[in-house]
Formats: C-alpha cells, structure tokens, sequence
C-alpha cells in the first residue's frame, strides 16, 4: 500500500507560465550566437514555409575528392519572409544609391526570371 506523503501545510497554486515571458522592451539584449559569411543562397518554398541555404562557396576540397560547400540553413514562415523581403530591398536600394558597391541588375523581370548573375559597378562606370 502506498503511503501518503502530503505534509498537512503543503498548498496548492496554479502557476501562469505567461508570467514567465513578459517583459519590458528596455530588457531585450540581441545575442548573436552565430555568424556565417554566404555568397549564395539557394530558395525554397513549401505550402507552409520558406527556406534559405546561404552557402560560402566555393567550398574546399576534402580528402575524398569531393567539394565540401558550409551553408546555413534558415527556416521561416511565409509572412517572416515577405517582411524580410521588403526589408531587404529597402536597404539594398539606399546602399547602391551611390553605386560604388556590388549590384545586381536583372535581365527581365525579377518576378519572372530568377538568376544568380551578379555584376560590378565601378566608379567609372557609373551612368
């Protein structure tokens, strides 16, 4: 037979975990735990979520023959990526204002055509 073991002051509680994840926006601290350089990214789309492999190509070749390419693997939702679109185009647009960095033009339309062609703008280029 088992033996009861409540002590005659335990009290029950009920806990609101909640609690636990508010906070004051003056106490968020970003913390990067990780930093990779990518020269490529490859996209893919599901019906629920995005993924981006940015890759530092060309890679290194290992004892067995073959290209070793490191890549990060970063998954988001549909939403999270449209966001990150908008963002980027913004700060790409404002950065090659002046056109002395790297830029890629595409040959059609970017909805359309998708490439991995990317060129440079020099100084003495610029139109």
């Amino acid at each position: 037979m088992r033996e009861n073991t409540k002590k005659a002051d335990a009290k029950s509680m009920t806990i609101d975990i909640s609690e636990m994840y508010k906070y004051n926006t003056e106490d968020l601290m970003t913390d990067i735990s990780s930093s990779a350089y990518s020269n490529l990214a490859y996209v893919q789309a599901t019906h629920r979520d995005l993924y981006i492999d940015f890759l530092e190509m060309p890679g290194i070749k290992k004892d067995d023959g073959k290209m070793h390419i490191k890549g990060t693997r970063i998954y988001m939702s549909h939403s999270a990526a449209q966001k990150l679109s908008k963002a980027l185009s913004g700060i790409l647009k404002t950065v090659h204002s002046d056109g002395g960095m790297e830029f890629y033009t595409p040959e059609d339309d970017l909805e359309t055509k998708l490439s991995t062609k990317v060129g440079q703008v020099s100084a003495r280029n610029k139109i």
